[in-house]
């Protein structure tokens, strides 16, 4: 089973001030972690790392939290390699 997962495009726009409280504050039985992303399009959004076996998306943890866009992620058994953002502009 080939496995994806979330790819954030650039920011748009500064983070909100009160997006890593609302990430935080996110608690549902079949979330793992939490954190903060941005949708490919460069919007600022939350992520969520759920269990492999869940159905997504969570309907209660999208209706709560529906000022930010929720990007849904597997939980994988390896994490994926981190590497530079933008290698490009030296980052």
């Amino acid at each position: 089973m080939v496995r994806t997962f979330h790819i954030p495009g650039r920011p748009t726009k500064p983070k909100p001030d009160d997006l890593q409280d609302v990430s935080s504050s996110i608690r549902h039985p079949d979330i793992i972690r939490t954190g903060i992303t941005a949708t490919r399009e460069g919007e600022w959004a939350i992520l969520t790392v759920v269990k492999d076996n869940v159905s997504i998306p969570l309907i209660e943890v999208g209706m709560e939290y529906e000022r930010f866009p929720v990007i849904y992620q597997k939980e994988f058994d390896k994490l994926p390699i981190a590497r530079p953002a933008y290698p490009s502009l030296g980052e």
